[in-house]
């Protein structure tokens, strides 16, 4: 609860300093909303050739990327300002000096302590996206996407902080921009890659884990291996990055080194 109220804090703050431009609001608001109806309308131009994509109904494939804006939307509104200039600000500049002094977990802190409030205008466009294109689904199904969207959250914060954990091996490396890059694969659904690829962006880094099996939980087809396996990964993914945090931590010599 204390870190909740901590992001909150940190949203307010954020959220007070966006409220001074608020044609950006509209600027960023249009764009969003025209990025997502293009996606949209690429998907419906596909099913106006097709019935089915490598088993994914067009409902399904609108299913995903509802979902995928939805968590892109916490990713940039969250975890991408933070990150994105961790290793230099952080680690070259020694801002983590000042994190590493304050009553908080450091991890939390250079992760999640600013954000970007125009960027969650993709949240309520995800949820709109979602809300509208599924089929009128069950109560368990909505409980379990909602708990596959948390773990995908988790997942993506995780491997996250483990390419901005690497700018203390090697602080030149700018890991944040191939991960925004590889993010975007997690539009699609998993299966239209072939098996070599699916596997890497599976376990190795699991962005297809990230939004196809949520929507697959929404639609209805989704098996108990792949919720136990996304789940699994998750905290996999939670482990690997605070162990990864701690050794570099051991790394780091302040700005004054």
């Amino acid at each position: 609860m204390r870190l909740l109220r901590l992001l909150g804090i940190g949203f307010s703050l954020s959220l007070r300093q966006t409220v001074a431009f608020r044609v950006n609001l509209l600027f960023d608001t249009g764009l969003a909303v025209v990025a997502l109806l293009s996606t949209i309308a690429t998907t419906l131009v596909i099913f106006s050739r097709t019935d089915s994509l490598v088993g994914w109904s067009e409902s399904d494939v609108i299913i995903l990327i509802g979902t995928f804006e939805l968590l892109s939307g916490i990713k940039a509104t969250f975890v991408d300002p933070n990150l994105a200039a961790f290793p230099t600000r952080g680690v070259r500049d020694g801002g983590l000096d000042h994190h590493l002094l304050r009553p908080a977990p450091s991890m939390f802190l250079v992760s999640l302590s600013t954000a970007t409030p125009l960027a969650g205008v993709q949240i309520p466009l995800g949820l709109v996206v979602v809300g509208l294109s599924a089929h009128p689904p069950g109560l368990g199904a909505v409980v379990l996407w909602l708990v596959l969207v948390i773990a995908a959250t988790a997942t993506m914060w995780a491997v996250g902080m483990i390419f901005g954990s690497i700018a203390f091996w090697a602080p030149r490396l700018d890991l944040h921009s191939l991960f925004s890059n590889t993010w975007q694969l997690a539009r699609y659904p998993a299966d239209i890659y072939a098996r070599p690829v699916r596997l890497l962006f599976t376990y190795v880094l699991p962005v297809a884990l990230i939004a196809t099996v949520p929507a697959r939980a929404l639609a209805g087809t989704l098996d108990v291996t792949a919720v136990v396996a996304a789940l699994g990964t998750s905290v996999i993914a939670v482990v690997v990055a605070t162990v990864v945090w701690r050794q570099g931590l051991k790394r780091y010599t302040g700005a004054t080194s």
